[in-house]
C-alpha cells in the first residue's frame, strides 16, 4: 500500500509544480499587462497636461485677439466674423471676469469650439449657450435654463446669472 501512497503523493506533487509553474507565467504576463498598462497612463497623463497648457495659451491667445479687435471697427468685424460686435463686449467682459467661466476648460470640453476662430468666451456667448454648452465645471446651463424659464432663447444664462447676482 506504501507504494501507492508514494505513487499518489508523487502525482499530487508533479500537478502543484505544474499549477505553480502556470501561476508563474500567468503572473509575469500579468507583471508585464501592468506596466504596459503604466506606461500608457503615464503618455496619458503628460498627454493630458499638455492639453492643459495647449488650450490655456490658446485662450489666452485668442481673449488677447480678440480684445485688440475694438481698435479695428466694423470693416473687420465683417472681414473678421469672429471678432465680437459692440454690443457683445459688455457680456464678455461680464463673462471673462466671472469665476464662472473657464475658457481653457470650455476649449478642452467642446473642442468644436477651437475651430470657430472665436475666443472660448465669445463662442459661449455666441453658441455655446444656445446650444447647452456649460461655460465652466461650476454652472449648468440647461439646469439655470431650467430654473428660469423667464429667459429667452437669445437670452445667455451665464450673463443673466451674472447680472442678477449684482
Amino acid at each position: 500500500m506504501e507504494p501507492e501512497i508514494l505513487a499518489d503523493s508523487e502525482r499530487e506533487l508533479s500537478r502543484l509544480r505544474e499549477d505553480l509553474h502556470l501561476s508563474r507565467l500567468e503572473l509575469a504576463a500579468a507583471r508585464e499587462q501592468l506596466e504596459t498598462e503604466r506606461e500608457l497612463i503615464a503618455v496619458g497623463a503628460r498627454a493630458e497636461e499638455q492639453l492643459i497648457k495647449l488650450s490655456v495659451a490658446l485662450d489666452t491667445w485668442l481673449t488677447k485677439r480678440e480684445r485688440r479687435s475694438r481698435w479695428w471697427g466694423p470693416l473687420r468685424r465683417w472681414l473678421a466674423p469672429e471678432m465680437p460686435s459692440r454690443s457683445e463686449r459688455a457680456q464678455l467682459a461680464l463673462i471673462n471676469a466671472s469665476d464662472l467661466f473657464d475658457g481653457p476648460w470650455y476649449l478642452r470640453t467642446y473642442p468644436g469650439a477651437a475651430g470657430s476662430g472665436a475666443s472660448p468666451a465669445l463662442h459661449y456667448l455666441r453658441r455655446g449657450a444656445g446650444s447647452g454648452k456649460d461655460p465652466g465645471p461650476d454652472f449648468d446651463t440647461r439646469a439655470y435654463r431650467r430654473q428660469h424659464p423667464e429667459l429667452g432663447s437669445k437670452d445667455n444664462p451665464l450673463v443673466h446669472h451674472l447680472r442678477s447676482r449684482r
